[in-house]
């Protein structure tokens, strides 16, 4: 693969959904699992929405279908302009924003739109900009952006800001990777190939995420609810499943992607995990996140 196919996956929304296998946890879809989320928390959806409602790395809007019917305004942001116009197609009468998530969070700051917020999603989307804190990857490799304090103080900033977008009641909601899954393992693996993850390893943007969010909940911004699930991805072949690696999760940076190294590993992988009927059950997991806005007064007991 050629630098110019650099990210591709996420540049070209048609190339990510066309390699996207469906993720399952205990049996139930990802989009499924959001769905079920709000409807638990907010009900069937309104005939007349009136929520605002924010999706972070919305990517071609795949998850967002079951946001925006609860969304009177409904923003979608990503840093990919190819993701971003695919969203637009979709949701028309949205505000669609290309920006990075550490960007775009401050600055709606800026705007005014602190404590505004209804619902926010992010789905598989906010361990990147966590990673981006610390470093960049590029087609020409890992660059490391800031010393580990200033990165770390960088994501614990945008977590901060991310919690006070919430309105008095509203809604974080997020699907973050856990990386202690067999996938996820291999995903480390081939990328200390080029350069070790930040702090605590593949694991430490979660970290700084669950921390965060605690951290809020004990200064009285909120509830924090998370579960951890384990699913599969289910690949349908061989080429499917390797696709979803070289160019999902190694981004198709060359120098992994054409390492044949690279390729046996992946089908090492593959071969473990090939079903009977020829497909590919990927171990996956799934931490599921809910941070429920409260003010301090909901926090008290009762009074007759």
């Amino acid at each position: 693969m050629s630098s110019e196919q650099f990210n591709i996956g996420y540049a070209n929304a048609d190339v990510y959904e066309d390699i996207l296998p469906p993720h399952y946890y205990q049996g139930t879809e990802d989009v499924d699992l959001i769905a079920a989320l709000l409807h638990d928390k907010l009900g069937p959806p309104p005939t007349e929405p009136t929520a605002q409602v924010l999706d972070l790395g919305c990517g071609p809007g795949r998850i967002t279908t079951v946001l925006a019917p609860y969304a009177a305004a409904l923003t979608g942001t990503d840093k990919s302009v190819g993701m971003i116009g695919k969203f637009e197609r979709r949701f028309p009468t949205a505000t669609a924003r290309c920006e990075d998530t550490e960007t775009i969070v401050h600055a709606l700051h800026t705007e005014g739109r602190a404590r505004t917020f209804d619902i926010i999603g992010a789905f598989w989307s906010m361990s990147y900009p966590l990673l981006e804190c610390f470093e960049d990857t590029t087609a020409d490799g890992v660059v490391v952006t800031t010393d580990p304090d200033t990165g770390r103080r960088r994501a614990e900033r945008l977590i901060d800001h991310l919690v006070t977008l919430l309105a008095p009641g509203g809604h974080l909601i997020m699907l973050f990777f856990d990386a202690h899954t067999a996938e996820q393992r291999l995903v480390t693996k081939l990328w200390e190939r080029i350069a070790p993850f930040p702090g605590t390893g593949r694991d430490y943007t979660w970290r700084l995420l669950e921390q965060g969010l605690l951290d809020a909940e004990a200064r009285g911004h909120g509830i924090l609810h998370h579960t951890r699930l384990p699913g599969v991805a289910v690949a349908e072949s061989d080429q499917a499943a390797r696709d979803w690696f070289l160019t999902g999760h190694l981004n198709s940076y060359a120098g992994l992607s054409e390492d044949p190294e690279v390729h046996q590993a992946i089908a090492d992988f593959t071969a473990q995990h090939r079903q009977p009927d020829g497909r590919i059950m990927i171990p996956s997991g799934v931490h599921l996140v809910h941070f429920h806005a409260l003010g301090h007064h909901n926090l008290l007991p009762t009074t007759a």
